[in-house]
């Protein structure tokens, strides 16, 4: 097999543009003509409208690709996947696989919107999906070992980021029967994300997930739909946190713009501040609404001990009307590192009052105590939550004890 060196780029089957490489290697696009007189800008500011063929602003950035196609790339759990498939298909180690050998196995089954042709043909797509059987075929590859349905679990979790195994599929309206993401829906179903557990999580994840999610609505953001899925039978029954995906409604794709492929910011290191969130918001959505949206986020995240909250967990999805910042995601109880949020808050990874008070500042948010107090009082319902999604005691008290050290630290 050769390495990729062209490929047409498109959405909702109209070609959007062409990536290529030239002699030295370097990575140019070029939107299509037609594109330019009926689309629209793929990241705005940062991949300019026009006919001219460009490299990204950023070379030293996501191996030189532009910012918007990196963020078609899985990352984590995803990017293993990958890594397996090249080395079974072309005994390619990962140094060896370029951005658009990447681009061209994902093809059709980016997230998002977009697409990339020529496509590196993957393994025949089931009609049905057994998520038990993927499951435990995830936990098999996390220890190490070669589960006998690898090439499906290829197909159907190789395109979502983060670290944690999972998958994206077409679950019923009852979630008793489920088929692949990757077909034609049909009436009565839609596209849906099963996270599964990694290695180090407890049984109660998917609990947890769903209680903030909860949480999280009663505090004014905008979430998607989530439950618990029940899969297995008896003792062998287990059960998964899946959220329905905002990136599709029923057969049509809706472009997605993470803030981390938006503004060129490394999503592994902790580069950036909630200002550079809400600014960027303000700067792509030109709606102080929806940049309020973004502080609000913030809020929840401090007082929800939310710290894994890195540059690729904000993302901005393009309506018809323009853009607006896409609802709430991966939100869930973590640590980040060293125990401090992975975007700061106003130089701080553990911020008092005053640090909220001075981003609201900067960021010329005027309500913010009347969103702090709504978010709050989401925040203070913790308990009731937990208990009514189920949550262990033991996490329970756990977050608890977290969540009501936050609030003290806020005065």
């Amino acid at each position: 097999m050769k390495h990729i060196t062209r490929l047409r780029v498109h959405s909702a089957g109209t070609t959007v543009g062409e990536l290529g490489t030239d002699t030295r290697g370097r990575i140019y696009f070029q939107y299509d003509p037609a594109w330019l007189k009926t689309g629209f800008d793929l990241s705005p500011g940062t991949l300019p409208f026009h006919a001219e063929p460009q490299l990204s602003p950023e070379p030293q950035e996501f191996g030189g690709l532009h910012g918007v196609f990196y963020d078609s790339l899985p990352d984590g759990w995803g990017l293993l996947l990958m890594d397996r498939a090249f080395r079974q298909q072309t005994g390619w180690q990962a140094h060896e696989i370029t951005p658009l050998d990447r681009l061209a196995y994902i093809g059709s089954r980016a997230m998002g919107a977009l697409e990339y042709e020529p496509e590196i043909p993957a393994a025949a797509v089931t009609e049905t999906v057994d998520i038990a059987q993927l499951a435990h075929s995830a936990e098999q590859l996390l220890q190490g070992k070669m589960p006998e349905v690898l090439q499906q679990l290829q197909v159907q979790g190789g395109s979502p980021g983060g670290a944690r195994p999972k998958v994206t599929v077409a679950l019923s309206d009852q979630a008793d029967e489920c088929l692949s993401g990757f077909r034609s829906l049909p009436p009565g179903y839609a596209h849906w994300m099963v996270k599964f557990r990694a290695r180090e999580d407890s049984p109660d994840m998917g609990r947890i997930e769903l209680a903030y999610a909860h949480m999280a609505q009663l505090a004014g953001l905008a979430m998607p739909e989530c439950r618990l899925l029940r899969v297995g039978q008896d003792a062998l029954a287990d059960e998964f946190f899946a959220v329905r995906r905002f990136d599709r409604t029923g057969n049509t794709r809706h472009h997605v713009l993470s803030l981390s492929g938006y503004i060129y910011a490394n999503h592994r290191l902790p580069c950036i501040g909630y200002e550079t969130v809400i600014n960027a918001t303000l700067n792509i959505t030109r709606s102080v609404a929806e940049a309020e949206k973004a502080f609000r986020l913030m809020l929840f995240n401090v007082l929800t001990h939310n710290k894994d909250d890195h540059a690729k967990n904000f993302a901005f999805i393009r309506r018809a009307h323009g853009w607006e910042l896409s609802p709430a995601f991966d939100l869930t109880f973590s640590s980040g590192l060293n125990n401090q949020h992975t975007t700061d808050i106003a130089g701080s990874g553990n911020p008092r009052l005053q640090d909220i008070q001075r981003v609201a500042a900067s960021c010329g948010v005027k309500r913010w105590q009347d969103m702090l107090e709504q978010v709050r009082s989401a925040t203070r319902q913790w308990q009731a939550i937990a208990a009514q999604e189920g949550v262990s005691s033991e996490a329970s008290q756990i977050i608890g004890t977290a969540l009501a050290e936050i609030d003290g630290r806020l005065g």
